[in-house]
C-alpha cells in the first residue's frame, strides 16, 4: 500500500497551485485509503471564496445579519422559508407556550411537539443546505454544517428518548436501560450522517475513515489500534490526575452518567455500551464526519481545534446540578478533561483514520471504568 499519498500541511509549501488543490497526481474524488499516515481528506483549495463568488453556495454579504433574513439570492428560497417558520415554530411551543400549559398532559403534548416541530425544521435546513452548496468546488465540503445537523439529532435522539422512557423501554438509571440508550444513540449518528451526508454526496464512508471491501488489511488496522492505545493510556492518568487536582480546587465531584450495577450481568451491559458502543458512535459522527467536513474547510489545525472544542461542548449536557456555581464547576471541570481527549482522538483519526480514533476512544473509556471498579475494592485510607 502507498502511504502518505495526500500530502501533509508541511509539503504544500513546495507545490504548484494546481497540485496544491487536491495532491499531486490525485483524483479528487478519490480519496487517500482510510489506514494512509495522512490526512483523509482532500486538502482545501488556497484560500476562501469571496462570498458571491457563484461557486462559494452563499448569498453576498449586506449588513451585518442582513443574509440570515432575505431570501434574495438564495436557490431554494422556498425551503429556507420554510425551515426559518418551522425551527422558530417549534422553539415558541418547547420553550414558551409548553411550560406555561396549566395541564400537566397539555405541557407534555405541547413541549413534545415543539421538540418534533423543531426537529423538522432543523432538518429542512439540512436539506436546504445541501442545495444551497452544491457548485462549492472539489474538495470543499458540500453538506449541511456539521453544527446544524447534530442540533437535528439532538432535538430528533430527545423526542425518541422521551417516548422510550414515557413507554418503560429506557431508563438512564437501569443497566439494561443505558445499554438501549447506547445503542440508540450509536445507530442514530449512523442514521443522520447517512441520511444528510452520505445520501446526499457530501461524503462517502471511507472519506470519513470507514474502510470499504478491500480496502486496508487487518495489519494495518491493528497498527491503528496499538498506535492508539499507546498513546492514549499515558494521556488517560495525567488527565485523570489532572481532573483530581481540579476537582479538589474547585470544590466539586466529576459529573456521574453511569448506572450502579447490581449484578454482574449489569456491570457486562454498562461496559458493554460505555467502551464499545458509545465510543463507535460517537466517532462515527465528531470524527469521521465533523472532522473531517471541517477539514475540507478550515485545514488541520482550525478544523482539530475547533472539533476538539465542539466535542468539549456537547458533553456538558450530561451535567445536572442542585445550583448554577456548581454547574459551571462542573462544566468548566468536564471542558478540561475532555477538551484534550478530543484533540487526541482527532490526531490519531488524521493519522490512522476510524480504526485509530476507535481504538483511542474505546481505550479512555475502558481505562476509567477499571479505575472506577478498582477504586470501589480498595480500602479506605487509615
Amino acid at each position: 500500500m502507498v502511504r502518505d499519498q495526500a500530502p501533509q500541511s508541511r509539503h504544500l509549501k513546495n507545490q504548484d497551485p494546481g497540485e496544491r488543490r487536491f495532491g499531486a497526481g490525485q483524483d479528487p474524488d478519490v480519496p487517500p485509503s482510510w489506514t494512509d499516515a495522512s490526512l483523509p481528506v482532500a486538502p482545501r483549495p488556497d484560500g476562501p471564496l469571496p462570498a458571491d463568488h457563484p461557486a462559494s453556495g452563499e448569498p453576498g454579504r449586506g449588513p451585518p445579519g442582513g443574509r440570515i433574513f432575505t431570501l434574495e439570492g438564495r436557490r431554494a428560497p422556498g425551503l429556507y422559508l420554510v425551515s426559518w417558520v418551522l425551527s422558530l415554530s417549534g422553539l415558541v411551543l418547547l420553550l414558551l407556550v409548553g411550560p406555561l400549559a396549566s395541564a400537566e398532559e397539555a405541557r407534555v403534548v405541547l413541549i413534545s411537539l415543539g421538540a418534533v416541530v423543531l426537529s423538522l425544521g432543523l432538518a429542512t435546513a439540512c436539506g436546504y443546505q445541501v442545495l444551497e452548496r452544491r457548485d462549492r468546488p472539489l474538495g470543499r465540503y458540500r453538506g449541511p454544517a456539521p453544527l446544524l445537523v447534530f442540533l437535528t439529532y439532538l432535538t430528533t435522539f430527545i423526542v425518541i428518548g422521551v417516548l422510550a422512557v414515557w413507554a418503560g423501554l429506557a431508563d438512564r438509571d437501569d443497566s439494561l436501560g443505558f445499554l438501549a440508550i447506547g445503542v440508540l444513540q450509536a445507530v442514530g449518528y449512523g442514521v443522520f450522517v447517512w441520511l444528510f451526508v452520505v445520501r446526499t454526496g457530501a461524503l462517502g464512508w471511507r472519506q470519513m475513515g470507514w474502510p470499504t471491501w478491500g480496502s486496508g488489511s487487518p495489519r494495518e488496522v491493528m497498527r491503528g489500534i496499538g498506535l492508539a492505545a499507546a498513546v492514549m493510556l499515558p494521556t488517560t492518568f495525567v488527565l485523570v490526575i489532572l481532573g483530581g487536582v481540579l476537582a479538589v480546587l474547585l470544590g466539586v465531584e466529576a459529573p456521574s452518567v453511569l448506572p450502579t450495577p447490581a449484578s454482574s450481568a449489569e456491570a457486562l451491559a454498562i461496559g458493554l455500551a460505555a467502551a464499545i458502543i458509545i465510543p463507535i458512535g460517537e466517532e462515527l459522527f465528531f470524527r469521521g464526519f465533523v472532522l473531517t467536513a471541517w477539514l475540507r474547510d478550515l485545514g488541520p489545525r482550525s478544523a482539530l481545534i475547533r472539533s476538539s472544542v465542539f466535542f468539549a461542548l456537547i458533553h456538558i449536557v450530561n451535567i445536572t446540578s442542585d445550583s448554577v456555581g456548581e454547574g459551571a464547576a462542573q462544566a468548566l471541570l468536564q471542558t478540561a478533561v475532555i477538551l484534550p481527549v478530543g484533540f487526541v482522538l482527532g490526531w490519531l483519526f488524521i493519522r490512522r483514520g476510524m480504526a485509530g480514533a476507535i481504538g483511542g476512544h474505546v481505550t479512555y473509556n475502558s481505562l476509567l471504568l477499571f479505575l472506577t471498579l478498582l477504586a470501589s475494592y480498595l480500602p479506605e485510607p487509615v
